[in-house]
């Protein structure tokens, strides 16, 4: 393994020097040309990234990670799965690991409340996720060059959601380190926030004493042990500290400390708290010697059907500052992720019927095209709804099935092939050309390179199904991807099954192919308006899920804005997030609200407001930009457009100008910032079409330069076509 990446580039990421490895992989140190930085990416082996449970898990579990933000979490920049090994690329860390740091000796007395404010925080922001990280340990706690602690490795994090079994590593099915592994870890059972808390409280006593305090000459010894031994009370520190320790680490979870912030915000007690002088009060006066470590201690919240243990937490109370720290549970433009399936409400009808659909006996069940004006909610009820259920088993034997989410864009064939390479196990060199060899091809290539035999079904999420009609020149090309999808869906002994979003003024591209037609006419579903029950839940349940209050006064407002409107579901979570962000307090009100401009005016005004910003430059780099990122419809609406940022790098001149105005308007969150699924590359577009309707600004430029747009497209297609082409 080692050996074979070695002097490699893997998917645009060079790879330099290795920096630690182990029996899952290793982690090499590396360098993204593409955007100037260097990276860590964990490579894990592909014994167990071919592992079918591994392969249905890894993308769903690295997305909640990789939605997880916080400071003090190392964020997770990229992952992809592929035959070869599961690839993490994360931020790279200069200063090393705590463990590392307390092989040197102990740690200095001004770096302990520092350290825990830090990982405390990060923690707490985890679990209000309802992620478990499961192993937290220091060789896990990263540090950069001025100290700073960073939670680290959340390769075996859980998300409470899901109900499976964990990973099976190391020849067993308990995941964690002997060292710090809390009880019901070892015994198999449901972990909680508490597990996490078990593990921090072996870490404090560590860290405090200079030892474990469990020794054992084998790993399953080491683990009997957390499950009969109580920490030892260690002479060395406080009584007030000492029954910290002791109550994060009981052995029954329910006995421990509800959250992270309550368990440091005790130890601040029994410490008097000056967080200058944490380390001194914590050994207190005492400087008796340690008892053996291998000696007994002297003392001793769905909302729905497929998240029934999803846990909501109490206390939203960090230990940074003592300040109230809430995470954002709108999405602003972008569209719900199976990861947000928690923040998602509104929507349990429409997720209990496409679901009945699905599970609909018929010639055509294997089909189902979900149809709706833009804005109207579709790909969110299809991936944080239909998915995360599918994935807890709505359907019998759907939680054995894999889920595959793509959009068609301009190379419908590329884009299929490298959705199904996240499945994958020894294929061909090349996927896409069994993919295009006949209309039978998409079926061959499932049945062989999926894992798993007859019984697992392979879901094709395509999202944005009109790509195919605005997107693909070629209409040879269109006509054979349709003529793949209708034959696996129609073929009796099919593994394939098929989701389709679709643009409901883009409804009639698909009447126009024979086959097709009959599919859409027998399977749609369409999406209506939120009922005004349903738009108040929308509105205020992810806001009590994080804590929050709505005003009463800003409900009604806002569902009178909205009324019935189809499109206006990205205008209300950009509205929510506007007022998220203005809110005074816990309290979601009025004032801020209509000082954003409402649903109606708050994303126009964001993305004008950003546009006066910026000086004269930068203005000309944006208008380009975003001319860019637009393909104009011919009879129906304009729509985005997905661009490598490298493709938009020409504009202007200026590479740093147009790098400020793409992060500027990122921040923001109106344009989406992803990478290509196939080469890594990053790309850019307009994070959703509301922002085309609706900023005026937007809206002239295109209508000024509408031809000069068309005529700049076939251009490029022409010099697509001659570079392909060899001339």
């Amino acid at each position: 393994m080692i050996q074979e990446f070695d002097a490699q580039a893997v998917r645009g990421y060079e790879l330099r020097e290795v920096l630690g490895e182990g029996g899952y992989g290793a982690v090499y140190r590396a360098y993204q040309p593409q955007v100037g930085r260097e990276v860590a990416i964990k490579i894990i082996l592909p014994q167990y990234a071919n592992h079918p449970e591994f392969i249905r898990r890894f993308e769903s579990e690295a997305q909640l990670v990789a939605r997880l933000e916080h400071p003090y979490i190392v964020p997770l920049y990229d992952y992809w799965r592929e035959p070869d090994g599961a690839f993490l690329v994360m931020r790279w860390l200069r200063g090393g690991s705590l463990y590392e740091t307390l092989q040197r000796g102990p740690l200095p007395a001004d770096a302990l409340p520092r350290l825990l404010d830090q990982i405390g925080g990060a923690l707490s922001a985890a679990h209000r996720r309802s992620v478990i990280h499961r192993d937290l340990k220091p060789a896990n706690i990263l540090l950069d060059e001025d100290g700073n602690a960073y939670l680290a490795d959340f390769g075996i994090a859980k998300d409470l959601g899901k109900k499976v079994s964990p990973y099976q590593t190391d020849q067993t099915s308990v995941v964690g380190s002997p060292a710090y592994i809390s009880p019901e870890q070892v015994r198999a059972e449901t972990i909680t926030p508490q597990t996490d808390i078990y593990s921090l409280g072996v870490m404090l006593f560590e860290i405090l004493t200079g030892v474990l305090p469990f020794q054992a000459p084998t790993p399953i010894a080491l683990m009997f042990k957390h499950i009969n031994e109580p920490v030892p009370v260690h002479p060395a520190l406080s009584d007030g500290v000492n029954a910290v320790i002791q109550k994060a680490t009981a052995k029954n979870p329910a006995d421990r400390y509800p959250d992270v912030a309550t368990m440091l915000a005790e130890l601040r007690l029994a410490l008097g708290i000056s967080p200058s002088n944490m380390m001194e009060r914590a050994l207190g006066a005492k400087t008796a010697n340690p008892p053996s470590t291998s000696s007994s201690s002297t003392t001793g919240g769905r909302r729905s059907t497929y998240e029934t243990n999803v846990i909501y937490l109490p206390t939203f109370f960090e230990p940074i500052g003592d300040q109230l720290v809430f995470d954002n549970p709108y999405k602003g433009l972008r569209a719900f992720q199976e990861a947000d399936a928690s923040d998602f409400f509104g929507r349990d009808a429409l997720i209990d019927t496409l679901l009945d659909r699905l599970n609909q006996p018929g010639p055509f069940q294997r089909f189902l095209a979900v149809v709706g004006p833009s804005g109207s909610g579709k790909s969110s009820v299809v991936r944080a709804g239909v998915v995360p259920a599918l994935k807890h088993a709505a359907i019998p034997g759907s939680d054995k099935w894999y889920v595959l989410e793509f959009f068609p864009g301009a190379r419908p064939f590329d884009e299929l092939a490298q959705a199904l390479l996240r499945i994958a196990v020894d294929p061909p060199n090349n996927l896409v050309e069994p993919l295009t060899l006949d209309r039978g091809g998409l079926l061959r290539v499932v049945d062989q390179v999926v894992p798993g035999g007859d019984e697992t079904e392979v879901v094709l999420v395509i999202d944005q199904f009109e790509e195919l009609f605005t997107q693909v020149e070629e209409e040879s090309v269109r006509t054979l991807f349709l003529d793949s999808l209708i034959s696996a869906v129609t073929d009796p002994y099919s593994r394939v099954r098929v989701i389709a979003t679709l643009r409901a003024d883009f409804y009639d591209r698909p009447l126009l192919y024979p086959g097709l037609s009959e599919l859409m006419r027998a399977r749609t579903e369409v999406v209506i308006p939120l009922t005004e029950s349903e738009l108040k839940q929308a509105i205020v349940q992810p806001a009590e899920r994080a804590g929050l209050r709505v005003d009463p006064e800003l409900v009604e407002a806002i569902v009178s804005d909205v009324g019935e409107q189809p499109g206006a579901l990205p205008l209300l979570q950009y509205a929510l997030t506007e007022v998220f962000e203005r809110r005074n307090g816990r309290t979601l009100t009025l004032t801020p609200y209509r000082g954003s401009g409402g649903v109606l005016g708050a994303l126009a005004r964001r993305a004008e407001e950003i546009f006066t910003s910026l000086n004269e430059a930068e203005q000309a780099v944006a208008q380009q930009l975003f001319l860019r990122l637009v393909t104009l419809g011919e009879g129906v609406e304009d729509t985005r457009r997905r661009v490598r940022r490298t493709g938009v790098r020409p504009v202007g001149g200026d590479a740093a100008a147009i790098d400020r105005v793409i992060d500027t308007y990122g921040q923001y969150r109106l344009l989406t910032l992803d990478v290509d699924p196939q080469t890594r590359a990053p790309t850019v577009e307009v994070a959703h079409e509301a922002l085309i309707r609706t900023w005026a600004r937007l809206r002239g430029w295109l209508d000024a330069s509408r031809e000069d747009v068309r005529q700049q497209r076939r251009l490029a297609g022409a010099a697509t076509e001659w570079a392909v082409s060899g001339q």
